[in-house]
């Protein structure tokens, strides 16, 4: 997976959240992601292929990447060795020499969705959202069934801070992995940043249910209810998610916003010093 930063957030509850962005699984012994078919090569190949997954899956990037390259020098035609180079070179923050990658699997197999979605994400994080929209529109006109598509389409508008176009993203996505907590946070934070604060407060619950232990949704709770006036119940979550992470300075303000709110203003006064002590400027 891929780790993003959200840019130019709002000085509360936002600005410190970390988001994910997802990249298609690397490709084992030739088999691609669920929907797509298998690639098979020759046993030289898929040794190398194999040894390059556990090197990666041990972070071990730079030693992954001669294994592909083994493997690529033995079956040069397989786009799922390609593919896992891309992932490799992603990991490694080598953004452009990735696409090169992806763009060798797409050539061999044009219908590879794992590699027109991996590709828009490298472009993402190159900042060239329009290339990003275009490659994640191919990968779901390939597997619009795939929940991960969508939630990446959502990610790239969420970083152009579009929101009202990454909400119906984030929707399709929870609606073909409702199970998946990562997406009900996204789709939450979303809905806040649209003012869809009744949809964020259900998003953040069904989140919450998912995980009960993500400071993440709690605090997305408490905004959605500080913002619908139930101050009291969102003092409450954000108690919550202050237990579950006590260091988060941006959960520190946004409580002393609610308490401010309620007059309350030397409790008020004390989140605001805490989230200072942590760092947070306002």
């Amino acid at each position: 997976m891929k780790i993003y930063h959200i840019k130019s957030l709002n000085k509360a509850l936002f600005r410190y959240i970390p988001f994910l962005l997802l990249a298609a699984v690397l490709v084992t012994g030739y088999a691609c992601t669920a929907g797509e078919k298998a690639y098979k090569g020759n046993p030289e190949a898929v040794q190398w292929n194999e040894k390059g997954i556990g090197l990666y899956q041990g972070e071990e990037y730079e030693k992954a990447l001669l294994n592909f390259d083994k493997a690529i020098d033995a079956d040069p035609s397989n786009p799922a060795v390609w593919f896992n180079k891309g992932q490799t070179l992603d990991a490694l923050k080598r953004y452009q020499e990735a696409i090169e990658c992806y763009d060798q699997a797409i050539n061999l197999d044009p219908n590879f969705a794992g590699a027109w979605n991996n590709k828009g994400m490298s472009n993402n994080d190159l900042e060239q959202y329009d290339k990003a929209l275009e490659c994640l529109d191919k990968a779901i006109a390939l597997n619009g069934s795939n929940a991960l598509y969508w939630a990446n389409k959502g990610m790239v508008f969420l970083g152009q801070n579009k929101y009202k176009e990454a909400v119906p993203c984030f929707e399709k996505a929870t609606s073909l992995d409702s199970d998946n907590f990562e997406l009900w946070a996204r789709k939450a934070y979303a809905q806040m940043k649209t003012k869809l604060f009744d949809d964020a407060l259900k998003s953040a619950d069904k989140a919450i249910s998912l995980n009960q232990i993500s400071s993440l949704a709690w605090g997305y709770k408490a905004k959605a209810l500080h913002e619908l006036r139930r101050y009291d119940e969102a003092l409450v979550a954000f108690d919550k998610a202050l237990g579950l992470e006590p260091t988060n300075p941006a959960l520190w303000y946004s409580k002393g916003l609610t308490l401010e709110t309620l007059k309350r203003n030397d409790e008020a006064s004390k989140c605001y010093d805490k989230a200072r002590a942590l760092g947070y400027q306002f």
